[in-house]
């Protein structure tokens, strides 16, 4: 049973509790009574101008109202119920190249320089459009330059210029301005560099005056960054040279190319800011001025000149592999690849070169043995012919030269002529393959990129 005590501090509680409950309601009422009355009340916008009933609960952008609840035109208004504020120009700013052309390239941007564009009396500084009259109501502010305009006994509202879209102009290959030697350009002097701005970054280190500073500390550190790196110089008549750590002429201006990418990758942002942090060092020592094209363009360059390249980097292997239990001997091999122009090299594998030295495909020991120089002592179950298709011009006569060697290799060794799976190879496969070669020398071709050519060989490294 309960005690007396027990049923008195129960009462004491439910009293206590009933106490709270019809405080908070209370309290709970008047702060309702006075949002109301706060929020009922007409309250001028600093952004209109003009009174604007708030509503509880409204969403509206005070910013997007034009009409005040009596459908009055707010004083904003002209008299054609057009905003009397001409609409901001936007300024574009998508810059990413077209990722189908490498042809995009960049644009300098000069140290120390503002790049903020001039601007004319009169005219957009972004589009170029003249801006709209004002009106009677809202002279322009009195400057120096530009006069007040005259009030207008009655004023017709100009109508809001509509912006014109007009399509981007292709970037200009990023290339050394000839204004950079005004006496060499007017005499016609000047001639580029030579450096590939459709592959390289390019740099440009300017000294006030010719100098013959050593360079060797420079190139050591550009060697380090991971990416083949060409430098040039530019001596006083105007004519360019390979740069050299002591060079043996005064140079006025030296360009560096950093590649965009190669067979280990695309250009990264750390190298890049290597390569362009050695550069502003060495200039702060030499007292040069280095310009460096925009790094976010340059990156995307790289990855897609990369991912073109990963597409067309093929190498086509056909291998002789020996009958039953007979293998090849290095005698017999040596004498095959002598008759078909092949030469020994010091990597121990057969090459057929061109008249230009270069390697157009390989015939190598399918073991880890190379081929011995003097042709004997050696015995192998399977040679490998390899072809690497972006490094070789003129490559359909070149694969259908390798693949009659292989032929030939197979019926005077008695072996047979398989692909990388092992399946026979047959002239209908060669013919597939030597369709996909042609697709793959079209984009090549497109790309500006021609399999043997010049840039070829130093991105396919």
């Amino acid at each position: 049973m309960m005690t007396t005590l027990q049923i008195v501090l129960a009462i004491v509680g439910v009293v206590l509790i009933a106490i709270i409950v019809i405080y908070n309601l209370l309290q709970e009422r008047r702060f309702r009574k006075e949002a109301e009355k706060m929020f009922s009340h007409k309250r001028e916008d600093v952004m209109l101008g003009e009174s604007i009933r708030g509503e509880p609960g409204s969403r509206r952008s005070e910013s997007q109202m034009q009409l005040s609840d009596d459908s009055t035109p707010s004083p904003k208004m002209n008299q054609a119920g057009e905003a009397a504020i001409a609409p901001l120009q936007s300024m574009d700013a998508s810059r990413r190249p077209d990722s189908g052309s490498i042809l995009h390239s960049l644009e300098p941007i000069e140290t120390g320089e503002s790049d903020a564009p001039s601007v004319s009396p009169g005219k957009s500084a972004s589009s170029g459009m003249t801006p709209e009259k004002p009106l009677a109501s809202r002279p322009l502010p009195q400057t120096p330059t530009v006069p007040a305009a005259k009030p207008q006994a009655s004023p017709v509202p100009a109508p809001t210029p509509t912006p014109v879209s007009t399509p981007r102009p292709a970037l200009a290959p990023y290339s050394l301005p000839q204004t950079d030697r005004p006496e060499a350009a007017t005499a016609g002097m000047f001639t580029p560099s030579g450096l590939d701005p459709l592959t390289e970054y390019i740099a440009r280190l300017k000294f006030s005056a010719p100098t013959t500073a050593n360079f060797g500390s420079l190139l050591n550190s550009l060697r380090r960054v991971g990416k083949p790196v060409r430098a040039v110089g530019r001596r006083v008549d105007g004519a360019w040279e390979a740069l050299s750590s002591h060079p043996r002429s005064a140079l006025d201006l030296v360009e560096f190319g950093l590649q965009y990418a190669d067979r280990s990758g695309a250009l990264s942002q750390d190298q890049l800011d290597m390569f362009s942090r050695a550069l502003y060092e060495f200039a702060a020592e030499e007292g040069g001025a280095v310009t460096c094209p925009d790094k976010p363009e340059a990156l995307d360059l790289a990855r897609d000149l990369d991912l073109f390249c990963m597409d067309v980097d093929v190498l086509i292997g056909l291998n002789v592999v020996s009958a039953d239990s007979r293998p090849f001997t290095s005698e017999a091999m040596h004498g095959l690849a002598l008759e078909s122009n092949l030469s020994l090299e010091a990597d121990g594998s057969f090459h057929a070169r061109d008249s230009q030295s270069h390697t157009l495909f390989t015939l190598a020991n399918q073991g880890e043995e190379p081929f011995p120089r003097d042709g004997r002592g050696l015995t192998t179950h399977g040679v490998t012919l390899l072809f690497d298709v972006p490094r070789v011009a003129d490559g359909l006569a070149v694969f259908d030269r390798m693949t009659q060697l292989g032929f030939d290799l197979a019926n005077r060794l008695e072996g047979r002529l398989v692909d990388d799976n092992g399946r026979a190879v047959s002239e209908d496969s060669l013919n597939r393959d030597r369709s996909r070669l042609v697709a793959f020398y079209q984009r090549m071709e497109a790309r500006g990129i021609p399999a043997g050519g010049e840039r070829s060989l130093r991105l396919f490294v």
